[in-house]
């Protein structure tokens, strides 16, 4: 029974290892990818520790140019976005702006001193 489970074991770590031995490039990890195409926005909270490791590990890797455009991506993507009013938040805060510059013009401007 003990010669079974050490088989079983040798066994499962035997098919458990990469079979060709080579270690994964850091920048062509899928996180960056991701990270590439959508934003460095989209990547999960739980993930964002690892994808720090993988931006240093690239970087140390010759990477450093992809992560400058990875971060030059995600800031143009940041400004093409924020060019126009795309949310409630920005339309209401610009809604009260207005409010109250008419309000303190008209206050001003109605009130004629005695």
């Amino acid at each position: 029974m003990r010669y079974i489970f050490i088989l079983l074991v040798f066994i499962n770590f035997s098919l458990g290892q990469d079979p060709n031995g080579q270690d994964l490039d850091p920048c062509s990890d899928p996180l960056i990818k991701l990270a590439e195409t959508k934003g460095i926005k989209a990547i999960p909270l739980k993930d964002m520790v690892r994808f720090q490791r993988l931006m240093k590990a690239c970087q140390r890797a010759g990477g450093t140019e992809q992560i400058k455009q990875l971060h030059r991506k995600d800031w143009d993507r940041d400004y093409k976005k924020a060019r126009t009013m795309a949310s409630w938040t920005s339309t209401h805060a610009m809604c009260v702006f207005v409010s109250f510059i008419y309000f303190f013009a008209g206050k001003a401007l109605a009130t004629v001193p005695s």
